[in-house]
């Protein structure tokens, strides 16, 4: 086909081609073998797997959670107008067994077990730090004094892992012996001008006098390093460790002030990816005094969000607002868009289906689906294990990864 058609065609063709496709016509000849691992091509591909114009490739929802006997992590993909059909009826969540509704499982376990192998100890349960461009950053969020914790990249559409190197930051760190961290908390991101996946941790060690000392650090997948972040963070504390945000370059996490001192104000802190710069976001005066704040982070139709949440296990029955800043950097456009009201106490919110529907788990674990415009809660009967392992996301097919080497990063 090369000797008829221009190499532009042969690129435009195949760059509309769904991964699986891809992946099998590296073996038709050396020429489309390197074409299609070819940096140029995969961002090509992605750019128009990301355009909303191209039907040929949909975004899905990656779907991840815990099952309720602890053993079994399931990951599962699903693309479908409407997830949530009124209708339905089955035991299981809908868009398992909707006609029309396409589902992919997806299988993490062989490489994690052969990653435990190598490292020599066993993990539990790996949560979901975040997704970008068809990369899911996964850890363990466990410190381990001697072997480290577990951070991977997986790329489900190509069933690439990344192992990443223990971070530098550890227990004898900062010139003074500590237990270990007091806080962890991680983001993830993707930063266009270095073409570069970023992972970022941020850790608070509590020395003699019993101060919080920030201590940040960002793994490159460009660099396959861990480096230090020279910009001095800002003295607040990250209280929910697993949950951050990316949204217009930069990972956002929900903090306040230390306690003791001066007054106490909830606050936004944004690392942006490119230039590894802190910034800070002001919360709705209505909530930038509260202590013990039930909400956290979410990102709503490219729009930066708070949604409920009851972290500290506050017994709290009556509907939870959700927010959402119109323009993001402007504290007076924080608006309250809807509550929410399910039949039991509300845990936190999941994630956002397409049609405008609300993924969210209350304090026992289990699963609801809720419609704003008609405050209806549907029980999808999915119990968790762990009411912090859900995680529902857009994910969208890509060739990431397709030319690092797994062994690179160990």
């Amino acid at each position: 086909m090369s000797d008829y058609l221009p190499n532009e065609v042969i690129i435009e063709i195949l760059s509309r081609l769904p991964v699986k496709s891809l992946i099998r016509f590296r073996c038709v000849c050396k020429t489309w073998c390197s074409l299609i691992a070819s940096p140029h091509f995969i961002a090509t591909h992605l750019n128009r797997a990301l355009s909303k114009s191209n039907a040929q490739h949909p975004p899905y929802l990656l779907f991840h959670y815990f099952d309720s006997d602890f053993q079994t992590q399931c990951f599962t993909l699903h693309y479908s107008d409407d997830p949530f059909p009124a209708n339905h009826s089955d035991k299981h969540l809908a868009f398992y067994s909707s006609p029309g509704i396409r589902t992919r499982e997806l299988s993490l376990d062989q490489e994690i077990e052969e990653i435990e192998e190598k490292r020599g100890y066993l993990n539990d349960f790996l949560h979901v730090v975040g997704s970008s461009n068809g990369v899911v950053c996964l850890a363990d969020y466990v410190f381990r004094k001697n072997s480290g914790s577990l951070c991977v990249l997986w790329n489900p559409s190509i069933q690439k892992v990344i192992l990443l190197p223990d971070p530098n930051i550890g227990a004898n760190f900062g010139g003074f012996t500590s237990n270990g961290p007091v806080i962890r908390s991680l983001g993830f991101g993707y930063d266009p001008k270095t073409d570069d996946y970023k992972l970022v941790k941020a850790v608070y060690l509590e020395d003699p006098t019993h101060i919080l000392h920030p201590l940040v650090e960002i793994y490159s997948l460009r660099m396959g390093a861990w480096r230090s972040v020279t910009t001095p963070p800002p003295p607040y504390v990250i209280e929910l460790c697993y949950v951050s945000v990316f949204l217009n370059g930069a990972v956002h996490w929900r903090v306040h002030t230390p306690s003791g001192q001066g007054d106490f104000r909830n606050v936004i802190v944004s690392l942006d990816m490119e230039d590894e710069a802190f910034g800070e976001l002001a919360m709705p005066k209505s909530l930038e005094g509260v202590k013990f704040l039930d909400v956290n982070l979410a990102v709503i139709d490219g729009l930066l969000a708070l949604v409920p949440c009851n972290e500290w296990g506050i017994a709290v029955t009556e509907p939870h607002s959700v927010w959402v800043m119109k323009e993001y950097g402007v504290a007076e456009s924080w608006t309250k868009v809807f509550d929410i009201c399910i039949p039991g106490r509300l845990d936190r919110v999941i994630g956002f289906t397409k049609n405008g529907e609300v993924l969210v788990v209350d304090d026992m674990g289990k699963l609801f689906s809720y419609e704003p415009s008609s405050q209806q809660a549907l029980d999808l009967n999915i119990l968790g294990g762990l009411k912090d392992s859900f995680y529902l996301d857009t994910y969208v097919e890509s060739l990431v990864l397709l030319n690092e080497e797994s062994g690179t990063h160990l």
